[in-house]
């Protein structure tokens, strides 16, 4: 007789026996018996109960550790809303989420209740998962042309020279040719991505039909007018900067024209509503921890042989902003220049989502900063412009640059 007939036998005479002794002996096995089926089984539903909050948190980490606009309360509020949104199961779920700008930890708690555990007492099981994410630099978008449909949205010209090494250009035109490259040099970057199409050679990986990016800023809340500063009581010639010149943050009602050599503008927040910002051709200006805001029509005008050394604040409201266009200006038509001719170095962002920026130069004059982006509607480089963009927003001294690709945060735990 084989092994499996015998034991088969051997299972049928004691399944058909009726003494005492035999149903004692199957009470007392059955018991642990359904005792550990029902833990294994509630085990095994808080296992997947708690993949499912791990999903949750997972995802919740890396919508809010990227915008760029939100402190620190707004950030935690945003990890919770992002978690409800992607956590899909019935229990109540306590959120612990701490929050900086590069760096978001949650920690999620549950009690998942039992089947058949409570038996013995254990009415529920304690679940706790944790999650964090941090915003990389490597996917850094130091480029971004934000108009949604035009051609030649971002263009390279001329002998304008680019070079983006550790940071990618975003173009969000899904028009034929939104991206354009026609100069004498290939313009270089980590990545472009365009939402429509390019032409001319690039180097550095090339995308089409990319989703476009959000803008960064927008929802920043425009400052409100303060009263006209008095120029006639600094050292200026009508509203024109002359040798040194020292200036004042506050509104600038007929905007200013700076002309002389060594203008110093104290760090703080220059509101431009009207007029235009001009820096002329020979003038020399340095501005620490600065934020120029252009309302209305204004806009930003650096001649070729102009010298800019701006930096924009480390904190406060427009941390990282060195230009700022606020929210209710002038859409299209105007146009922004900055000219590298005699040198210009700009650490911060230059955000001008509803007009064109055009950076050229009548000399080939390189000029670097640690840490620079552009953001316009519309971007040309052109001319005999040479401009190398960084990222390194710790050496000068900003919040990371912004925005991110769709890879710009990661989970670290």
């Amino acid at each position: 007789m084989s092994v499996r007939n015998y034991t088969a036998r051997g299972a049928q005479k004691y399944l058909q026996n009726r003494e005492g002794h035999i149903a004692v002996v199957s009470g007392l096995l059955g018991l642990p018996l359904l005792l550990m089926v029902g833990v294994a089984l509630d085990v095994g539903n808080a296992s997947a109960k708690r993949a499912n909050i791990a999903a949750g948190i997972d995802a919740a980490a890396l919508a809010s550790v990227i915008p760029a606009n939100l402190d620190e309360d707004e950030r935690i509020a945003f990890a919770k809303k992002a978690f409800t949104e992607n956590y899909f199961g019935k229990q109540n779920v306590n959120l612990d989420v701490k929050a900086t700008r590069e760096r978001v930890d949650i920690v999620a708690r549950a009690q998942i209740p039992t089947y058949l555990s409570g038996i013995v007492g254990k009415d529920y099981i304690n679940v706790s998962e944790n999650a964090s994410a941090i915003v990389t630099t490597s996917d850094v978008v130091c480029v971004l042309a934000l108009d949604p449909v035009s051609k030649n949205s971002l263009e390279f010209s001329k002998n304008a020279q680019f070079v983006a090494p550790s940071c990618s250009v975003q173009v969000n035109s899904t028009a034929a040719g939104a991206l354009v490259s026609k100069g004498s040099y290939r313009p270089q970057a980590q990545s472009f991505c365009v939402a429509g199409t390019s032409k001319g050679h690039f180097n550095g990986t090339l995308k089409h039909a990319c989703t476009p990016l959000n803008d960064p800023y927008k929802g920043i809340p425009e400052p409100v007018d303060g009263p006209c500063i008095a120029l006639s009581k600094l050292k200026t010639k009508g509203n024109s900067a002359i040798d040194k010149a020292y200036l004042y943050p506050g509104t600038y009602c007929d905007g200013l024209d700076v002309m002389g050599t060594d203008v110093t503008f104290a760090p703080g927040t220059y509101i431009f509503p009207k007029g235009k910002l001009r820096l002329r051709k020979g003038s020399q200006s340095t501005a620490k921890g600065v934020t120029f805001i252009l309302k209305d029509k204004v806009t930003f005008w650096m001649e070729d042989g102009a010298e800019l050394n701006l930096t924009a604040p480390s904190d406060g409201p427009y941390a990282g902003l060195a230009l700022y266009q606020a929210a209710g200006a002038k859409k299209g038509g105007s146009k922004n220049r900055i000219r590298s001719g005699a040198g210009v170095s700009i650490t911060g962002t230059v955000y001008l989502p509803n007009q064109r920026l055009e950076i050229s130069s009548e000399s080939p004059v390189i000029s670097e900063a640690p840490a620079t982006s552009f953001i316009a509607h519309n971007i040309l480089f052109t001319g005999d412009a040479k401009v190398r963009v960084n990222v390194d927003h710790e050496k000068g001294g900003l919040p990371p640059i912004m925005p991110r690709s769709d890879e710009g945060a990661r989970l670290v735990k």
